[in-house]
């Protein structure tokens, strides 16, 4: 046992018990389990249901301390609860069923607990906790392979973390992706944190972050990762007002990672051309062929893991002249996954919740739109978008549906919609505005900013 396995016991300890002193602390410490993945990394919790534990902790100070200003019962939670009764039916008709039980314990709880989130999470403070969690703990690998990655150019399939390799951050194409997804968020603390009031410190650290993401990407040498990032700098440039100095500015970041990034990067990345000739990537394209032709033929799904019935036939090739076969390959990409194991109806309401969280993002942005009060809300919305984006084309490439970055990005999308309704109500009692600041009531009974600015209903446009 050593000083590292005390000291993540402790942390994990003082969130649970933090969380009978302030309800949103446990739900916080459920975040964190998800991202750090302390049940691999500490001795002393190794065997114990920490996740199980954590999240009936956020659920028990909810129920007993926190049931205040509920968010409404819309068209968000009537998907998730859809969803996770879908999930739970398709296993009486699982082709895989003792490995369709094993993946659903852990998927629905990322779909009910995304659900569960906007109860507890209500303030712009308790928004801000949330992402800085998510993000900091995650940083505990991100930097470290980025690290890494500067230092030696890392490389495709090593093995660069502590991590199991059942845990999601391990697999080279899910970190490249996250790493990407994460720098939106990134620059947007850096210029709205309230939690890290100094701005010295966020001017040095999220920019470091960001930068570490970078190196982490390429660490990983995964071709998901170029993919995420020239759909980033797509989305910055497009989203600039200044289009040829952006332009300039990407095709100089362009040429710096082409020249300090290390050779077998840059002979990785050159063949995604080649995928007929590259073995893992037409095998994408052979699983998810046979993705298409199952669910052709099981238009409702065929249970989690369902690909593990699958058998691949390959063309020949210099190792195997006479071609080869591959069984029970994942489709790498989450929606051949999604059809694969819930069909078209999961597949559904799985879009669902991208385009209620899209189109939320984009009622935020036009309702904020010249009020200055709620600045952060329009940069916030502007960023969760950019980082869905980024999610959403990485994912092709790796079958992440039920990890927990789209469902915080689904709940963050709804806790930050459902906040901007509260400012912008006809009506409030008055009285009932809390003013949203670090020295507040962190588990307070509205969440709502200082609204009683002056000018503020003036500007109301709804």
């Amino acid at each position: 046992m050593g000083v590292s396995d005390i000291v993540i016991f402790v942390a994990y300890v003082g969130l649970l018990a933090g969380g009978f002193l302030t309800p949103f602390v446990s739900t916080l410490g459920y975040v964190w389990i998800d991202s750090f993945y302390p049940q691999y990394l500490s001795d002393i919790l190794k065997g114990v249901p920490v996740a199980a534990v954590m999240g009936a902790g956020a659920l028990l100070t909810y129920v007993l301390m926190d049931r205040r200003s509920a968010p409404r019962i819309g068209m968000y939670m009537i998907l998730c609860g859809a969803l996770a009764v879908w999930m739970t039916a398709t296993l009486t008709w699982a082709v895989r069923p003792n490995s369709a039980w094993l993946k659903w314990d852990w998927a629905s709880k990322a779909v009910l607990f995304a659900g569960f989130l906007p109860f507890v999470i209500r303030s712009r403070v308790q928004l801000e906790a949330l992402l800085q969690t998510h993000m900091l703990a995650s940083a505990m690998h991100l930097i470290a392979v980025g690290i890494k990655g500067l230092l030696t150019g890392g490389g495709y399939k090593w093995r660069m973390t502590a991590l199991p390799a059942d845990s999601g951050l391990v697999e080279s194409s899910a970190m490249a992706t996250v790493a990407m997804m994460f720098i939106p968020l990134l620059f947007y603390m850096r210029e709205h944190s309230i939690l890290v009031p100094w701005k010295n410190v966020r001017n040095i650290f999220y920019p470091t972050y960001a930068l570490l993401c970078v190196t982490a990407m390429v660490g990983t040498g995964a071709r998901t990762g170029l993919v995420c990032l020239a759909v980033l700098a797509m989305l910055y440039w497009l989203l600039t007002r200044h289009k040829v100095a952006g332009a300039v500015a990407i095709m100089m970041l362009g040429v710096l990672l082409l020249v300090f990034s290390p050779d077998r990067w840059k002979e990785r990345m050159g063949t995604i051309d080649d995928y007929k000739e590259e073995s893992s990537a037409l095998t994408r394209i052979k699983v998810w062929q046979w993705a298409i032709d199952f669910v052709a033929d099981n238009p409702m799904g065929g249970g989690f893991r369902a690909y593990e019935i699958n058998v691949i036939r390959m063309p020949p090739d210099n190792m195997n002249p006479d071609g080869w076969v591959q069984t029970s390959r994942a489709p790498h990409s989450t929606w051949f996954e999604l059809l694969n194991e819930l069909g078209w109806p999961g597949f559904f309401m799985f879009l669902g919740l991208i385009f209620l969280s899209f189109s939320s993002l984009w009622r935020i942005w036009k309702r904020c739109e010249g009020i200055e009060e709620l600045r952060w809300c329009r940069d916030l919305a502007r960023a969760l978008g950019m980082s869905l984006l980024v999610l959403m084309a990485g994912s092709s490439f790796i079958g992440i549906a039920f990890q927990p970055w789209y469902w915080m990005m689904f709940a963050c999308c709804f806790i930050l919609s459902e906040y901007v309704r509260r400012c912008l109500e006809p009506e409030r009692k008055p009285g009932t505005f809390v003013r949203d600041t670090p020295s507040a009531n962190l588990a307070g009974p509205v969440g709502v900013p200082p609204v009683g600015v002056p000018g503020l209903s003036a500007r109301r446009r709804v």
